[in-house]
Formats: structure tokens, sequence, C-alpha cells
């Protein structure tokens, strides 16, 4: 390993994500519902905001295209990152953002004074994979960087849930170094090295059982991804109290999760669960217990410097805030994942709320106002909403959705990228302030649909096969290339889906002219 990347494992550039819980309405949101009130925009609204360790910068570039209000920064330590980072903020003119290349040691040591200070300042997977000296340093550009009442989000690795995999990272980076493997090349040892022990009946399973579960489960997954979550000098997943020792060195206080579901525990556990959890008289002491409960390996979570609780209370300083609908469920009982187990939500509980939703946006106020969900009473009606949101059928609106030229913009960039074989997976959405999801396929269209709007389903499905064809790539069918008329027919379901479903989606959303 290098110097400068204190650890870190450079082979591989970081992935492409995006990841909605660091959009700022999103984060405002969380706070109000944990009774907190955020931080405070000029009367334009405008704000600045900060990603400290903004890796390829594709995710801070679709919040800056879909908040033009905004100013956004990107700090990496990485100059591969931050040179892709510029470019895509080029390619679709975004005049609301820069990138740096900069240490956080040296950053936290000498805060340069044009930066100034943000009311967002958020770390997306980097604190639990960086070393001590590092993280310390990190926490002093906090102290510099967040304005007062200014939200930090952390997203970070979680004992006790990630004990059990120790191992497994262990003998990955270890059979790297003394390998002299490449990332990719490591992992797959690793798994079958474990695979071997389970054959072999070794004690390590029987102490850690759910550490074959782990291991299966790194067999499906992308192996880039992969090579950034294991194969670090620095790999340190942490116990939520010393989060919170660190982060009031920069007089940060906690605030609440950034995962929706979790901001309504311990209310969805079992009631001894919930009850031991809520005997717990000290709030540290109490989510540490919880994360014991529901075996936490991942936390996002949401400070505040000089917090200030609301005079509303939790849900009632939430009730204006705008959802939109993005997919429409149609189960009698919708089965939600969660961090601690299965959520199912029957369709007489929230059929009546996407029905509402239908006919355009609404606040959480009017949905829970509707008919049919008045008669579960506000409490379970608000619960099972924020279970939608979470499920990702219902997305968090902006009041106001102005600009919507840059977020335009910048999904033609990314579909023209996708086309010539970039691996983007997702749209700025004005109305959202953030992001969507979407097939690279989807992309592909986009860019067909963009030069000719006009276009029917079968000219569509011809640009799409171009660009397939450019790339040297085919569409498969539970694993099997399709060809011939099986092809041409597939080409067009999804051709005459765009037209029927994504288009006029989009359109509404503002992310499409």
């Amino acid at each position: 390993m290098s110097d400068w990347s204190h650890g870190y494992n450079v082979s591989l550039g970081y992935t492409y994500g995006f990841y909605r819980e660091i959009a700022p309405d999103w984060l405002d949101f969380c706070a109000r519902i944990a009774g907190n009130v955020p931080p405070a925009r000029q009367s334009s609204g405008a704000f600045r905001y900060l990603e400290l360790g903004s890796g390829q910068g594709f995710g801070l570039c679709l919040l800056a295209a879909a908040n033009p209000e905004g100013e956004f920064v990107g700090i990496d330590f990485n100059p591969q990152h931050v040179a892709h980072a510029t470019a895509v903020a080029r390619s679709a003119g975004l005049e609301n953002i820069r990138f740096i290349e900069g240490d956080f040691s040296e950053l936290g040591a000498n805060w340069p004074q044009d930066l100034g200070q943000f009311e967002y300042v958020v770390m997306h997977g980097i604190y639990s994979w960086i070393p001590l000296v590092v993280r310390l340093g990190l926490v002093r550009c906090l102290d510099h960087a967040c304005v007062p009442g200014g939200l930090v989000y952390n997203s970070y690795n979680t004992k006790p849930g990630w004990v059990s995999t120790m191992p497994f990272q262990h003998m990955a980076r270890r059979m790297q170094i003394v390998g002299a493997r490449s990332g990719p090349d490591a992992i797959d040892a690793a798994v079958q090295l474990f695979e071997s022990l389970g054959t072999e009946n070794s004690a390590i399973f029987r102490v850690l059982p759910t550490l074959k579960a782990r291991v299966d489960t790194v067999k499906t997954q992308n192996r880039p991804y992969l090579v950034q979550e294991y194969l670090h000098d620095n790999w340190h997943p942490l116990w939520f109290s010393e989060v919170v020792e660190e982060f009031d060195t920069a007089k940060l206080q906690y605030v609440g999760s950034g995962t929706v579901s979790e901001l309504m525990l311990p209310g969805l556990l079992a009631a001894p669960l919930r009850d031991l959890i809520n005997s717990e008289p000290d709030p540290v002491f109490r989510q540490e217990v919880q994360d014991c409960a529901i075996n936490q390996s991942f936390r996002r979570d949401i400070f505040c410097r000089g917090g200030r609780k609301g005079f509303g209370r939790g849900f009632e300083a939430a009730m204006e805030t705008i959802f939109h609908l993005i997919s429409a469920p149609h189960e009698e009982a919708l089965k939600i994942s969660t961090s601690f187990g299965e959520v199912s939500i029957k369709q007489e509980h929230f059929g009546p709320a996407i029905e509402a939703l239908e006919s355009g946006p609404k606040t959480l106020a009017e949905l829970v106002a509707v008919a049919g969900m008045q008669p579960q009473g506000q409490a379970s009606a608000i619960q099972n909403i924020m279970l939608l949101v979470h499920a990702g059928a219902l997305a968090i609106g902006r009041p106001n959705a102005a600009g919507k030229e840059a977020s335009q913009r910048l999904n033609k960039a990314i579909a023209k990228a996708v086309s010539g074989g970039a691996p983007y997976g997702h749209l700025a959405v004005p109305a959202l302030g953030s992001a969507l999801a979407t097939s690279d396929i989807d992309c592909m269209l986009l860019d067909t649909w963009l030069k000719n709007p006009k276009a029917d389903a079968e000219a569509l499905g011809n640009g799409l096969k171009e660009r397939l064809g450019r790339l040297g790539r085919s569409l498969a069918h539970q694993g099997q290339p399709l060809e011939g008329d099986a092809l041409a027919e597939r080409i067009s379901t999804m051709s005459r889906a765009f037209i029927e479903s994504n288009v006029p989606r989009w359109r509404k959303l503002g992310a499409i002219p």
C-alpha cells in the first residue's frame, strides 16, 4: 500500500453508486422525525453541502443537478476519483459543484479558509475503513466544516453485526498480501478457503454460525464492491459509543438514524425486546442494547452541531413533507426487508395512500387524512407510510422543484455515457432533490429517445439493439443469451414499457424534458 492511501485499497476505483439517505431533504425529514430542527437555509433556499470521501463523485453530481440552489463540494484523497468526478460535472455543465483532492489528516490540521462552513456534511462508508489517526483528522474536519445547527451524516460498519465476518475479512486481506493476488482473486480465494473449512466441519462455523451465510452472500456480489468493502489494512467495525465519543470532540450530538425504518425503533420490535431497550436510561447505551437486539451491522447516523429540539414532536413537525409515488405495490400483504427482520403491511392499510398518490404528490398530513387510512388511526397510518418510504415505493419530494435544466443535462450525459459502457445506474430527479435508480437498458433507451422523442417502440428498439451491438452485448433470460425472435420480442417489450411507463413518470418528476 502507498503512504498516501493510509492503507486504503486503491487497486480498483470506488463504485459509482448513489445513496438516497444523503439527500438534504431526506436528512431534514429524518431530523424532524427525531425531534430536531433541520439546518436553516437562506430565504432563497440556498445551502452549502460537503461530502468528505466523495469517491467517483457521481452521487454528488446527481445531488448538485437536482438541487441547483445548493453549493456542493466533494473532497477525496484519490486523484483518479477527483478527475472522474470533475469530468462528470463538466459533461453536464454543472456550475454549483467542485471537487478537491485532499487528505483528511492535513485538512483537519489546516482547514482552508476558502472552504468555509456547510449546513450539511456527509460521509458514506469511510469512517470504519481508515486508521484512527485519519479518523481523528476527519473529526477535526467536521469541527471546522459544520455550521452551528448543521447536520452530519455518517454511515459505517457496526458491531456486533460484523463480528462474525472478521475472520473472512482478515483472511481475504492476508491472501492478497501473502499471495500477491489481485483484489478480486483474493476474494475468490478466501471464499474457496472458507468453503473448504465448511466442508471439513471446522469449529469456526460452530462458533460463528452466521459466517457461512456471509460467505454465500459474497459469492453473488460485485467484485469491485467487495474489494472496497474488505481489502484494506484498516477495517474496523465500530461500536456506536466509540463514534459518539469521537464526534463529541467536534461538538456533535446524535440526532437519530438516516434509515427511516430504524427511526421507528424500538417500537416495531416485539414487546419484550422493546421494553428491555426502553428500560435503559442512558441514550447511548440504549442504542447499543438495540444494536445487540437486532445484530446491527451498518449504521446510518445523523449528528447535529448544537442540536436544537423542535417545539413540535416528531411526526407533528414532518406533516408538511411531500411524498411522490415511485412504484405502486399491489400485494395483499407487502413484505418489507429491514435491518431487524421482515415487516408485513396489509393492502387495506397502505392501499388508500397509494391510490391517493396516483393523482399526484401529497403531504404526510394529506395522506393520513385519506378516508381509507383513517380507520387504523393516525399513528399506524404514519408508520405504514414510513415503511412504504423505506421500501422505495414512496420518495420524499421538494416543495419547489425549480431548475430542471441541470438535471436534464446531467441525465442526457448519463444516458450517453451508459451507451458507451459507463457503469452508471441513477438519474437526477429535481422533484425529489435526489435521484432514482434505473437500469443500463433504460439509460440506452433514454439516449435513443432524447435524440428523437417522437420515436415509436420499433425505433427505440433499433436504437437499443445498435447500442448493445457496439458494446458487444446481448440480452439474456434466466442466464441464457437471447437470439432471433426471442431477442426481438424482448427488446420490443422493453421499448414499449419505456414509452408507456418511464417517459410519463420521468417527465412528471422533471428528469426529462
